[in-house]
């Protein structure tokens, strides 16, 4: 039957034209161990092969030594299970698999029978002879189930390439798990190849080392689960402190459904783990499942399709930092990812999210759909976000309360809804701080169902100096100069400031607060305590400087009210300045100024009662040297 040429079953040929490298043709069968009666002896692998230059394989064992022909035609089934049974009682315990590929029609297995037989199968080790990029000896897996069961403790595989015809839902390459004491596996599994499986790798018990492998073309590309039941040892053996040890790093994912999935009962407790440094290219999720007390680092997730970093159990103890996590680009038909990281089912508590770059995001780069704790999110970039354009998404959304919680030093790329936030918490914000982000001038930092105590919020706007201080117990906007209604300063030295954005009701503007601006030429600054107008929004300021208390400019403001009034006003010296009687102001009851005095030298004080100005009768007055001069009495002023 044809097959077509597709992206798919290229990759799957591809193993193979390393073996057209090694023989000069796909389908020629390599040397067996053994020659033919008229031919010399094949020679040894070469060890100064740098392929080989970290492994010994002097005493390695390998399948053609027992009939296998690696020509992917015959069945080589038999010949690899005899050559791992060979190793029960060798120290070496290395089965080497020379450049051809190896037709299995059932599962090979490595028994766990360290606790049932005088020897074991310890630390055996299934090596060939490719790398990552190399793909020479091949393992073809020509039935629906497992290609290989590693059941003792501390196997490794090295320089396999695993493939099949087909992905069917059976289809796994390699499944590690201990039979006995199931949590101690321990395996090794580095610069391997995986294509076309529904799982590449299996594993279940403690610890791993995945490094330096490509998978492709799969639904999962590495499966961890914790054994339901056998497990034997002290505390440290024992969840939560037994699902430890994993080193995933360096790996090549393509085309995958799932990278690295932490599934089962106990998958809160997947813990200790270092997963970095690895490269997405076409894939849905790169990280689903629990994790606690680990950290992802250094990944690179291109054309991701959905949440990318999945939590869905533990979520406390992360960090997340220097990833590049993202979509494909602005093509419309391109994968775009919904979030970049997503806490799900979780109330997630202590992590650090830092020095990530998230671009072309459906929704929201960072989501915590509960409840969010000691949380830091800072340095990260944040470019083609909400590309849904929907009016609840941010860059970072809480969907619960939020409690220390610090966002500092982002770059937001503006939300594709104008005016929202690309800070948003659904519920409570308290004990928290935003500040030092660079967004949307248009917009706030936040949105919030309710701030609460204890909270700094500063925005920066098309202003570099502009701020905003958001909180319900100290409840002042903080900022440095103000364009709000003309009312700006560039040389102003602080200020602390109520503004409002409203169009209606209080209307935009600063409603009041204290300035710090200078005074003169020397440096020396005065305070100003500013209010708005009632009649027109204006802003109208009392100064308070080193050289006294100068009022606002329409010099109309009272000290004291009629409902709360001043009862004594201690003074060492009085000084009022006198008006002309064509000056005096309108008649106030209980009103007092100081006038000319027609009989004498000095000014007085008139009083009114509502409609006229009286001057006080002046006696006399005190001269230089203590005397008492008498002066006439005093005429009304009308």
């Amino acid at each position: 039957m044809h097959q077509p040429v597709t992206r798919r079953n290229m990759l799957w040929t591809a193993g193979l034209a390393g073996l057209a490298t090694a023989t000069g043709a796909v389908a020629m069968p390599l040397p067996a161990a053994s020659a033919a009666p008229d031919e010399p002896d094949p020679e040894p692998p070469d060890l100064a092969d740098p392929t080989l230059a970290t492994l010994d394989i002097s005493g390695a064992t390998t399948p053609q030594e027992f009939g296998a022909v690696a020509d992917g035609v015959n069945d080589d089934t038999a010949a690899i299970q005899a050559a791992i049974d060979a190793q029960f009682g060798r120290l070496s315990k290395i089965v080497w698999f020379p450049p051809g590929t190896y037709r299995i029609t059932s599962p090979l297995v490595v028994p766990d029978t360290e606790f049932t037989e005088p020897m074991n199968l310890n630390r055996i080790t299934l090596a060939g002879q490719g790398t990552m990029g190399v793909r020479t000896s091949l393992i073809l897996v020509d039935f629906d189930g497992t290609g290989i069961e590693m059941h003792a403790p501390l196997c490794g595989l090295r320089g396999l390439s695993f493939i099949t015809r087909s992905r069917t839902p059976n289809t796994i390459a390699v499944h590690t798990s201990r039979t006995n004491n199931t949590d101690d596996m321990d395996a090794t599994i580095t610069e391997c190849t995986f294509v076309s499986f529904n799982q590449a790798v299996l594993h279940i018990g403690r610890g791993l080392v995945f490094t330096n492998n490509l998978v492709a073309i799969s639904g999962t590309a590495l499966t961890v689960q914790w054994p339901t039941g056998g497990t034997e040892g002290g505390d440290v053996h024992l969840l939560p402190y037994g699902m430890r040890k994993w080193l995933i790093e360096g790996n090549h994912f393509h085309s995958m459904g799932q990278c690295i999935a932490v599934t089962g009962a106990e998958n809160e407790n997947f813990r200790g783990a270092i997963i970095s440094n690895n490269l997405v290219d076409i894939g849905r999720r790169f990280f689903t499942g629990g994790i606690i007390n680990s950290t992802i680092v250094g990944n690179v997730i291109e054309h991701a399709s959905g949440p990318v970093v999945d939590v869905t159990a533990g979520g406390t103890n992360l960090t997340i930092t220097g990833n590049v996590i993202g979509g494909g680009g602005e093509e419309p038909d391109t994968r775009r990812p919904p979030n970049a990281i997503l806490f799900r089912g979780v109330d997630a508590h202590n992590i650090t999210i830092t020095g990530n770059t998230f671009n072309w995001i459906n929704l929201d780069p960072v989501a915590f759909e509960q409840s969010a704790y000691e949380i830091t999110i800072s340095a990260n970039s944040f470019d083609h976000w909400n590309l849904e354009r929907s009016v609840i998404r941010a860059a970072v959304r809480i969907a619960g309360d939020a409690t220390g919680v610090s966002v500092m030093g982002n770059a937001f790329g503006a939300n594709t809804v104008a005016g929202n936030a690309p800070v948003r918490v659904a519920g409570t914000l308290t004990g928290s701080t935003i500040s030092g982000n660079v967004l949307d001038p248009g917009a706030p930092v936040l949105m919030a169902g309710t701030v609460g105590e204890d909270c700094y919020v500063q925005r920066r706007s098309a202003d570099a100096n502009e701020h905003e201080l958001t909180s319900v117990k100290n409840g002042a906007s903080v900022i440095r100069a103000t364009a709000a209604d003309g009312y700006a300063d560039s040389d102003a030295y602080g200020s602390f400031l109520a503004t409002s954005a409203q169009v209606a009701g209080a209307g935009p503007g600063v409603k009041g607060g204290v300035r710090v601006v200078p005074s003169g030429g020397t440096g020396a600054a005065v305070v100003e305590l500013v209010a708005a107008t009632a009649e027109a929004n204006g802003v109208a300021a009392v100064r308070v400087g080193a050289d006294g208390v100068v009022p606002t400019t329409d010099n109309e403001r009272d000290l004291g009210s009629a409902e709360l009034r001043m009862r004594t006003v201690h003074t060492h010296r009085l000084q009022l300045v006198p008006n002309s009687v064509a000056e005096l102001p309108e008649p106030v009851a209980g009103g007092i100024v100081m006038v000319p005095d027609a009989l004498g030298p000095f000014p007085t004080l008139a009083v009114s009662d509502g409609e006229h100005w009286y001057r006080v009768i002046v006696a006399g007055y005190l001269a230089s040297d203590g005397s008492t001069v008498e002066v006439p009495g005093a005429k009304e002023l009308s």
